[in-house]
């Protein structure tokens, strides 16, 4: 499902990194050509297997150094429109409103209170489990931007939560962020003080945002279908565990009819009992080749009631035992 539903635009963030990024394009399937094609549609799933990749070739903290860096023309038009917002109120409208625009399987929202304004950044595609450096990018890199459009190099957060274990040296978060920043939480989070709301953009082109918002209305709305996917194979894959997961369990937790959600389904040639095994198979193969779960975990956190069913369910989907399918993989 990630890989044919889910994609991000190149626009320019790699070109702009291209010798960190080109070496390592080869080992997930992706060839040169897209670093020079800012419309070029990446798969997700090779999105953040690029990453995670060159995080262990190259550096653990590779999201965090690309994102402190980053620009608001690296996300091509989403990334214009943030710039050209005539107020910060449209900059995080921008960020959380449009982001599917630019990345699919991902959610961008934004939480004001009285006391401070966060956005909250999380993949939502449940097939996506190795995600850190991606994370690291997009809250390092909303910093940046947003340092960017203000001309204030020293604005800075107040807190900071990322959903992934803690690094044993934490000294280059607080090198970025110069503030608190807590690991294992549920999603990824930067937090301001609220007064980020009254600061004025500096890079405003009332005209030009006017001009871009039509096309990004237009180009949220062609990708809403693919998100769907993304928010129904979330709910499936916290269902598993617990049972059997059938489509009124899942449409009921979406908040739509079950005749809705078959008939989304039934316009994009999906059956529900296929997407369920998708969901399944996909989450199997990430919990074997890269977790230290015993299979009898996996297979109750795939809703078998015992791993010798799981295992034959695997073999059917890989041709290979979970075990050997987990040496070749650390292999």
């Amino acid at each position: 499902m990630a890989d044919r539903f889910n994609t991000v635009f190149c626009e320019s963030l790699f070109l702009r990194h291209a010798a960190l990024f080109a070496p390592h394009l080869a080992a997930v399937g992706l060839s040169e050509e897209f670093l020079n094609s800012p419309d070029a549609e990446v798969p997700l799933s090779q999105y953040m297997a690029l990453w995670e990749l060159v995080a262990r070739e190259v550096s653990p903290g590779v999201g965090l150094q690309v994102g402190s860096d980053a620009q608001s023309s690296d996300w091509g038009a989403y990334g214009y429109a943030v710039r050209s917002s005539p107020s910060m109120q449209l900059v995080l409208r921008c960020f959380s409103h449009y982001y599917a625009v630019l990345a699919q399987g991902m959610r961008m929202e934004v939480s004001v209170n009285d006391r401070s304004v966060t956005l909250i950044y999380q993949v939502i595609d449940p097939l996506i489990t190795e995600r850190s450096q991606d994370a690291e990018y997009a809250i390092s890199a909303a910093l940046s931007v947003l340092r960017e459009i203000t001309k204030n190099s020293s604005l800075k957060p107040i807190h900071v939560e990322f959903e992934h274990h803690r690094l044993s040296d934490i000294s280059v978060y607080q090198g970025i962020f110069d503030c608190p920043v807590v690991f294992n939480r549920p999603d990824n989070r930067i937090e301001f003080e609220h007064g980020l709301l009254d600061m004025p953009i500096l890079t405003a082109d009332t005209r030009l945002y006017q001009a871009l918002e039509p096309f990004l209305q237009r180009q949220q709305s062609a990708r809403a279908e693919s998100e769907l996917l993304s928010r129904m194979g979330a709910h499936i894959a916290s269902g598993l565990g617990s049972g059997g997961v059938n489509i009124e369990f899942v449409a009921s937790s979406m908040n739509l009819g079950v005749r809705t959600l078959q008939r989304r389904l039934s316009e994009q040639g999906l059956d529900f009992t296929q997407v369920v095994e998708d969901v399944r198979r996909s989450l199997a193969e990430e919990y074997v080749a890269r977790s230290d779960y015993s299979l009898t975990n996996i297979a109750l956190l795939l809703g078998y009631s015992e791993a010798s069913s799981f295992s034959r369910a695997f073999r059917r989907w890989t041709q290979l035992t979970p075990l050997k399918y987990r040496q070749r993989a650390r292999s």
